[in-house]
């Protein structure tokens, strides 16, 4: 690369380079192609975080700034790039046809093409050619507007799991049980898996999980029938940057290596099939010339920035009118009630586990609200609702006080593993002193030792009924938290487990 940037720079202008750019839904990809000596000397692959037309004027500066004297002829492709190909006047092809030129240039035979983007989805399935011929397309499928199914299905999970996506693969790699996840829609996948994850679903599991649906979406939904000859391709950056996705597909399918052909650098084939499109489809096209280019996607770009930033009216014209406006829509706080020092408060816990967010409301005894938690779950509920009861559990300590607590009860997706965790290990001594480490614990008394499961109603109004009738069945000696999930230890002195 280096010597050809150094003959460029020197002048040697009947040197001529073919670039492709992709600009997909979420990243910009730019090949230069050296096709005096067959290679590619020049690449880049960058997320442009929705600003498209700023990803191309990037990706051109660093291209240019490294080859300036150069002639380039210049090729776009991909979602995003038709509408600057012609902003520009310059060739652009389609991204399938991109593809399957970058394919037939490099392989003699390829049975099917498995292309996954951002938000895009691709099949292309190729006809059996003689031996003296090249292989012609015989069907592609496409994705429609949903994401399902793509690497921006992966961002979504990966979000969910609270992981970075640079990370997924390899959680993914440690997982081993797979579960029936919806590869459709990110919405559908997120509903499936939120359920998982509040029950305790290892989170390698769900990656993995995550895979296989990505899998099942794509061969399900773009093949539709057709036969997915081999050997099978596999590109885009999905595909390059989650190895476990493509032993996935591979398993999914029943390939072996010798059905498997995974290219070099092939999250740039559609690029490179750009630039090498400028030879088979494009043959007489200029050289593009820097500052005309240049020129023209800065005035874009001012344009666009003058529209976006529009001639709109504000939402609040004044100090005095936000105000007004938020007095108005002020939203109400549960303020916590704190106890005097020495006070015992008793009151009854209610635990909210939800889809995505973790909510207690502690009453007392004369249904005032003495406290409240409101959370994300942040992909770990039983965490969650471990810091928040000992946080609360803190605080009353801090200012001196007790608190007893008279009964507690889950509901919510997640209150069965709230539940469970709060059953988990459960000591019954039948001599009044349960001990834990030899040491005798007391924190005060239960009226009502039981955890209902989410679709009970009235709970806590049963509780309370039970709390008058059989006061002096038990004693509550103590909540602990043990291996990250909530151990209850409870006596009975008559030792019955009720």
């Amino acid at each position: 690369m280096e010597q050809m940037e150094n003959r460029c720079a020197g002048g040697e202008h009947g040197k001529e380079i073919l670039a492709g750019i992709d600009v997909g839904s979420t990243t910009t990809k730019i090949v230069a192609w050296d096709d005096a000596e067959k290679k590619i000397i020049f690449s880049s692959y960058e997320r442009h975080h929705a600003d498209q037309l700023q990803s191309i004027i990037d990706r051109l500066n660093e291209f240019y700034d490294r080859f300036p004297g150069c002639r380039v002829r210049l090729c776009l492709t991909g979602s995003g790039a038709s509408t600057a190909a012609e902003l520009l006047g310059i060739p652009f092809v389609q991204e399938v046809t991109a593809n399957a030129i970058a394919l037939q240039s490099r392989y003699a035979r390829v049975g099917t093409a498995i292309e996954l983007g951002g938000q895009d989805a691709k099949m292309i399935f190729f006809r059996e050619a003689d031996e003296n011929s090249v292989q012609s397309v015989a069907d592609m499928r496409m994705n429609g507007s949903c994401a399902g199914g793509t690497g921006a299905f992966i961002d979504e999970i990966a979000a969910v799991l609270k992981v970075p996506v640079e990370e997924f693969n390899a959680l993914a790699e440690r997982g081993g049980h797979v579960y029936d996840i919806s590869g459709r829609c990110g919405v559908y996948a997120k509903t499936d898996i939120q359920p998982l994850l509040n029950q305790g679903a290892a989170k390698e599991d769900l990656a993995l999980s995550a895979f296989h649906a990505i899998a099942k979406q794509t061969i399900g939904g773009l093949a539709q029938g057709l036969e997915i000859l081999r050997p099978v391709a596999f590109e885009g950056g999905p595909l390059t940057f989650n190895p476990v996705l493509v032993r996935v597909f591979a398993e999914r399918l029943g390939l072996g290596e010798a059905d498997m052909i995974v290219p070099e650098n092939a999250e740039l084939m559609v690029a490179l099939g750009a630039a090498l499109a400028l030879k088979t489809m494009f043959p007489d096209s200029e050289p593009a010339d820097r500052a005309e280019i240049a020129g023209k996607l800065a005035e874009a770009k001012r344009r666009r920035d003058e529209t976006e930033s529009g001639d709109g009216r504000p939402f609040f014209c004044s100090e005095e009118e936000k105000e007004t406006f938020l007095r108005a829509h002020e939203k109400k706080c549960i303020r916590w009630n704190r106890p005097e020092p020495g006070q015992t408060v008793r009151g009854y816990l209610g635990i909210d586990a939800g889809s995505t967010t973790t909510k207690f409301v502690l009453i007392g005894e004369d249904e005032e609200i003495l406290d409240s938690f409101y959370a994300a779950n942040e992909g770990d509920p039983l965490q969650v609702a471990k810091r928040a009861l000992v946080g609360m559990r803190e605080r009353y300590r801090a200012a001196g006080a007790s608190l007893e607590i008279l009964a507690a009860g889950t509901t919510g997706y997640g209150g069965d593993a709230v539940c469970e965790g709060l059953r988990d290990s459960v000591s019954h001594r039948g001599d009044g002193g349960p001990r834990q480490g030899g040491r005798q614990v007391r924190e005060g008394r239960v009226v009502y030792s039981g955890y209902r499961r989410p679709g009970h109603e009235g709970y806590l109004a049963g509780a309370r009924r039970h709390h008058e009738h059989s006061a002096q069945r038990g004693l509550l000696v103590g909540v602990r938290v043990v291996s990250g999930k909530f151990r209850r230890l409870l006596t009975y002195s008559d030792g019955k487990n009720r």
